[in-house]
């Protein structure tokens, strides 16, 4: 006695259910205070927008806001560190070429503060910058 499995592929989204679970994601990244997860809902944002042939700009620079925050509490937690002096930057293997520019570079936790370079604005990877600080102790 045998039987049939049939595997059934997911029900694609249409555009307003794709549109109304990046505004969940939102909401709940909003509620942690998830900057990072937040920036990268952006940046889906934008993708999919820019698929549709639309304007994506204001997207991207949500994304890049959110990120940037993101970076900014991270630099304010190694300058509070009694160990951290210092921070390099890690480009990820398929970062955009401004990206990987900055790999490897290291900046004082000051430094950083002041000049801000990540996330790269300019990065056209369709997520954005995902470069990160690493801490550098001596």
């Amino acid at each position: 006695m045998g039987f049939l499995l049939t595997l059934s592929m997911p029900r694609r989204l249409n555009p307003d259910e794709k549109w109304g679970r990046f505004n969940e994601k939102l909401y709940n990244f909003s509620q942690e205070n998830d900057f990072l997860g937040l920036g990268t809902t952006y940046y889906e944002m934008a993708e999919f927008l820019k698929k549709e042939g639309k304007d994506n700009s204001k997207m991207r620079r949500l994304g890049y806001e959110m990120k940037l925050q993101f970076h900014s509490a991270e630099l304010r937690r190694n300058a509070s560190s009694d160990v951290v002096q210092k921070v390099e930057i890690l480009a990820t293997t398929d970062s955009c070429k401004a990206c990987k520019n900055l790999n490897d570079k290291a900046f004082t936790v000051g430094e950083a503060q002041e000049k801000n370079p990540i996330p790269v604005e300019e990065c056209i990877h369709k997520y954005g910058c995902r470069c990160v600080y690493l801490p550098v102790v001596e």
